[in-house]
């Protein structure tokens, strides 16, 4: 399973808030990189957060046995894109073609082959104090039995609230076809961000993520997932999402003195102070 990640900084604050706009990517950038789409995009505004700054625009697309997502934070000019597929693509130009619409000082990209033995990313530093949040990502292999659609939507229905997330959408469910093996992947979004899974009847493999913007202690985590799929776990990793971000995001107030710079330019002391 290949595995694009792509974390951006300092973007434009009026894109990553452009509903439309976020459509659009999600709708032609498969078209662009040959991979094959199997439902239309679903896109969510996320504004009544506990964290206003923190709110912003959560989408994604499935495709043939993987996903492509895009999490932004407009406050923040911020966001966060996944693309999980079985076939091979070219990273520099899934780079290149977000970039062309939502253009950032700062960026970070990492492309993966999933499904081995071993971590697939390189390992790197976990820093709450830092960093956006965790990526964790669980690869399973001689799965001893298949779950049911309806099965699934109701572990995913009961998944968030189990280990201490928050959904903002139900799950969602899709069976489709790649090579003649039918290939079940279900998603939901939570305040978060992602929690997905991709599962190969046929192989007895499956694929799961959650990534999140909130740092969590991982063990009842994999010990609740390990228990919704029963196989072996050929690989669990966790990689820090965003790093420096809590020095490279755009914060309230820097946008306030942001807004406020002509005032310097004009008067020697604001109107109103002396």
């Amino acid at each position: 399973m290949h595995h694009f990640t792509l974390d951006a900084f300092r973007g434009y604050r009026s894109r990553l808030d452009d509903i439309h706009l976020v459509h659009e990517v999600l709708d032609e950038l498969p078209l662009e990189l040959g991979l094959k789409a199997v439902m239309p995009p679903f896109v969510l505004p996320y504004y009544n957060g506990v964290i206003p700054e923190d709110c912003g625009i959560s989408a994604f697309v499935f495709l043939a046995g993987g996903h492509f997502t895009i999490h932004t934070f407009s406050f923040r000019e911020s966001y966060f894109v996944d693309i999980v597929h079985p076939e091979p693509f070219d990273p520099k130009r899934v780079e290149s073609l977000i970039m062309d619409v939502f253009p950032a000082d700062r960026k970070t990209r990492q492309m993966a082959l999933r499904g081995g033995k071993t971590p697939a990313f390189p390992p790197t530093p976990i820093d709450p104090g830092r960093d956006f949040g965790p990526h964790l990502m669980l690869d399973f292999a001689k799965l001893k039995s298949i779950p049911s659609l309806d099965g699934l939507v109701e572990q995913f229905d009961q998944l968030p609230g189990k280990i201490g997330m928050t959904p903002i959408m139900r799950p969602y469910p899709i069976r489709t076809d790649v090579g003649g093996e039918k290939i079940v992947s279900i998603m939901t979004m939570i305040a978060e961000s992602h929690i997905s899974l991709h599962l190969f009847p046929k192989q007895k493999r499956a694929f799961l993520d959650l990534f999140s913007c909130t740092f969590f202690d991982t063990e009842p985590v994999v010990k609740e997932l390990r228990h919704s799929l029963e196989g072996t776990v050929t690989a669990v990793q966790l990689i820090s999402r965003g790093s420096q971000y809590k020095k490279l995001r755009t914060s309230a107030d820097q946008k306030t003195s942001e807004s406020r710079t002509w005032l310097g330019n004009v008067f020697p002391s604001p109107p109103g102070r002396k």
